[in-house]
């Protein structure tokens, strides 16, 4: 029995070894995440599933496996590194299906991280037509080797009837070994999707849509959590996408135009938690405004839409939106507020920006600015022909469009690198028939305070050509300014400007290293003092007080403008000896610089000798003022010897201005020797007799 058993174990072994089957559909990329992403294929025979993935092709050390038996393969890849290159194989455990140097994906980077990015977009592509081959390889050629982050789908991703044979041959087969094994994929539905306007599908969604493609339903891509793949939300970077459903009906009653519905609802929660994006970007099937091939303003989806759900979104701060369903190329201005029929549309009132933002230097083309969280306005972006083209109706162009081409089929590839998004409309002939530009938080005016010798650097608010006030063609620049200045830097068509106001205190005319005040002979005071550099140094002021508050000018020193070595200066105060003795004096210097600009220098003091003990003790014993204090009349000199003095006499105020000089003899009798006007105050009178000198001080009241 055991070998029997043994033996029919070995039988399935070998039938399991040799049943991996044709690969028939992929591989394809979905739900990327900076961590991780799902890849799917399809074979003609079940089998287990085994992608094996690394850094190079020839070194693909890691295994993921499932070991059900299935024709619908579905791996979900963990545990990646954000921002990474990976090789991948796919198969089962007895071989590999596909593999190589073209077999690669790159893991998303982390939300809210600013980069640069690329996403492809194409509307109503799965044609099976010429144009879809023409569209597809004009924007592979655009690429070049630069890496599309994502494409998304903007609905009819398979004529005529969404069937999976359908999405066999105009989908996967048109895209096979280019797109779909390299770029993650985002999907929505459109109402070909929906088994071409079955109103049965719309309620129940059973359509090969919904097992074709794996949507990110719970979160995991970023944002708020559908529950549904129906419509859901993902972030790239610091660009916030939702994908939305503009046909199906949800719980069998509500729609994208219900605002109370479930999907609306989810609109609201899912935006006011991720108002941290720079960009948000919208799309779905169904556009508010079209004159092409689909009429906005028949169209009972498209009227709805436009009439009852887009004020929502430019109210919660969507920078763009873009749909398809209309097979021609339309793009509006920057515009918000217009929920009417297209003969309603007024300029005047509902163009936000008039620009066309084209950004190519041409008339009226700088770019869009939205410089704060509440910048109104969003563009709207029809791009249906990634597949077809369809006759526009006789009004066409719908009057909010500023771009709008019938003529050409085309994909959009939508560039962000930072704060700055440009949308480019790749024609099937290979031109860039239409693109705008729009920044945010640009237009800066900034003021940095440094101090003397510091560097800072100073960068463009905007990604661009740089045009710099100083020559300057770089984004960022260094200066170290020896004064305060203006850095403007602009970019090269002059649409972006920044300001910087650098503030650089001036240097002090001086630097002092020393200051000292001495009191010498006969009350003459000397201010010293040393400096160790001068700039742009007018003079020296040398100031006094008596309260070390109000000061008062009383000389000026000449310096050198500008020095680097030490040098010394003295100021002799000669005005001194007349003042009042007692009280403290204090001095300061004002260092003048060429503009001006007065700095002061720390507070010295001295305090004056008595005048008596600093006259000549002969003389000054031998005279006397009586009564001191006493009014001028009743003042009187005498000696107090007994010889005779003839004696000079000079009177002067505590300023040292002279009042009055006289010569007379003094003797033992008491004389009078003021003048008789002479008002109350502190005077110093200066006594010489025969050339030494003594110095009284008189009080009068």
């Amino acid at each position: 029995m055991k070998t029997y058993l043994l033996a029919f174990l070995l039988f399935l072994t070998s039938i399991a070894a040799h049943g991996q089957g044709t690969l028939l559909r992929g591989p394809y990329l979905q739900v990327a995440t900076p961590t991780s992403i799902v890849i799917r294929w399809r074979t003609d025979k079940p089998s287990d599933s085994v992608v094996k993935i690394g850094s190079n092709s020839q070194s693909l050390g890691q295994t993921f496996t499932d070991n059900t038996p299935k024709t619908e393969h579905e791996v979900k890849i963990t545990g990646l590194q954000a921002e990474t290159r990976y090789y991948y194989s796919i198969g089962s455990q007895s071989g590999t299906l596909q593999s190589g140097d073209d077999n690669y994906f790159q893991t998303a980077a982390v939300a809210g991280k600013p980069g640069k990015y690329r996403f492809g977009l194409l509307g109503d592509c799965g044609t099976n037509s010429v144009i879809q081959d023409e569209v597809r390889a004009r924007m592979m050629g655009y690429l070049g080797s630069n890496y599309m982050n994502a494409w998304l789908l903007l609905g009819d991703n398979a004529y005529s009837f969404g069937r999976d044979a359908e999405y066999q041959s105009n989908f996967f087969n048109r895209y096979k070994d280019n797109l779909l094994k390299h770029y993650p994929l985002f999907p929505s539905p459109g109402n070909h999707d929906y088994d071409n306007d079955n109103p049965a599908r719309q309620d129940d969604h059973q359509v090969p849509y919904y097992d074709v493609f794996t949507m990110p339903t719970k979160g995991e891509a970023g944002g708020e959590p559908s529950g549904t793949e129906s419509f859901y939300s993902f972030d790239y970077g610091n660009v916030h996408f939702l994908s939305l459903d503009s046909y199906g009906r949800e719980d069998n009653s509500t729609r994208l135009y219900d605002t109370l519905g479930r999907q609306v609802q989810w609109i609201k929660k899912d935006l006011a938690a991720n108002k941290n994006k720079d960009w948000v970007v919208a799309y779905w099937h169904h556009p508010p405004y079209s004159k092409g091939s689909r009429e906005s303003d028949g169209d009972p989806e498209m009227t709805a839409i436009r009439q009852n759900f887009i004020r929502i979104l430019e109210r919660l701060g969507v920078d763009l939106i873009i749909c398809g369903h209309s097979h021609v190329y339309e793009r509006s201005r920057l515009m918000g507020g217009h929920y009417g029929y297209s003969s309603t549309f007024d300029a005047s009132k509902h163009v936000i920006d008039a620009s066309s933002a084209r950004y190519d230097g041409s008339d009226k083309s700088c770019p869009y600015i939205k410089n704060s969280p509440q910048s109104p306005g969003t563009v709207y972006v029809v791009a249906g022909s990634g597949g077809q083209l369809g006759n526009p109706k006789p009004d066409f162009p719908h009057k909010a469009m500023y771009h709008s081409d019938a003529e050409h089929g085309g994909a959009l590839m939508l560039e962000v690198e930072a704060n700055r998004l440009d949308l480019k409309w790749i024609a099937a002939d290979g031109i860039i028939r239409d693109q705008f530009t729009m920044e945010k938080g640009v237009n800066r005016e900034t003021t940095h305070e440094l101090v003397r010798d510091q560097s800072i650097e100073l960068k463009a608010s905007f990604i661009g050509d740089y045009v710099w006030n100083n020559g300057s063609k770089t984004r960022s620049i260094t200066v170290t300014p020896a004064k305060s200045a203006d850095y403007i830097v602009k970019d090269a068509k002059n649409c972006i400007q920044d300001v910087f106001h650098v503030k650089v205190p001036l240097a002090d005319p001086a630097k002092l290293v020393s200051l000292t005040a001495e009191v010498g002979a006969q009350n003459v005071v000397t201010v010293k003092w040393s400096s160790e550099t001068e700039t742009d140094l007018a003079h020296y002021a040398v100031q006094r007080s008596n309260d070390g508050q109000n000061f008062t000018e009383i000389g000026k020193v000449t310096g050198l403008t500008n020095s680097q070595v030490l040098r010394n200066y003295a100021f002799s105060d000669d005005q001194a000896q007349t003042l009042p003795a007692g009280p403290t004096y204090y001095y300061r210097l004002a260092l003048v610089a060429l503009d001006g600009r007065a700095i002061y220098s720390r507070i010295v003091s001295v305090r004056l000798n008595d005048p008596i003990l600093a006259a000549e003790p002969d003389i000054s014993l031998q005279i006397e003022i009586i009564p001191n204090p006493s009014s001028a009349g009743q003042m009187q000199i005498r000696t107090t010897g007994q010889t005779m003095q003839t004696a000079e006499l000079t009177l002067t105020d505590v300023s040292g201005r002279t009042l009055d000089t006289r010569k007379m003899t003094i003797s033992q009798t008491p004389a009078t020797f003021l003048p008789s006007q002479l008002g109350a105050g502190i005077y110093l009178l200066k006594v010489n007799v025969n050339g030494r000198n003594a110095v009284k001080k008189l009080a009068i009241h």
